[in-house]
């Protein structure tokens, strides 16, 4: 066989696989209630990937992670990101659980272990096509820092601070069934 016939099929086959998958989609709807495919996974995954320019993959938080830095960032998110992640950092909220994709629980690897600067990037850019919105210019910087080191520390919050949350967000006491 000819290369350019071995490179023909295999443009085929990816064209027949890609058809098939936008029919199983189109037959069982848009729903943000349904749980990603692994494509979905794969493709959004990597698509984060490359929206992160790599100066800030290298940046570092300047802030130390003292107990006063992390309350702020605690305050901070429990105002403004817990509606969607919720205030032990899992995603599971009325909210959370409509969006799609889902917002990634950020106590987990997948969250952990991108750099300060990813984390810092993501905060202010937000992510296109999703629910994370982009806080450029409604958060200072140093508000950014603290959220990415309360986003750290989520993995090891205590009852205790999770209970002092509860009290920070005016929404919180407004419905709490909200949460």
């Amino acid at each position: 066989m000819k290369p350019w016939k071995g490179v023909l099929l295999i443009l085929f086959a990816l064209i027949v696989a890609a058809a098939a998958y936008g029919l199983t989609i189109v037959r069982h709807g848009f729903s943000a209630l349904a749980t990603p495919s692994a494509v979905e996974v794969f493709a959004a995954t990597s698509a984060r990937k490359l929206a992160v320019p790599s100066s800030y993959r290298q940046l570092r938080n300047p802030l130390t992670p003292s107990t006063d830095n992390i309350r702020g960032g605690m305050e901070h998110f429990s105002y403004h990101c817990s509606e969607c992640h919720s205030n032990d950092g899992g995603g599971q909220t009325v909210f959370g659980k409509g969006l799609y994709p889902k917002p990634p629980d950020l106590r987990a690897p997948g969250t952990q272990n991108k750099s300060d600067g990813e984390l810092y990037y993501t905060i202010e850019n937000g992510v296109r096509l999703s629910g994370m919105p982009a806080f450029h210019g409604t958060h200072t910087v140093p508000q950014t820092w603290r959220l990415v080191l309360f986003i750290r520390h989520l993995p090891q919050i205590t009852p205790e601070e999770l209970n002092d949350m509860k009290g920070w967000d005016p929404k919180n006491e407004a419905d709490p069934a909200h949460f």
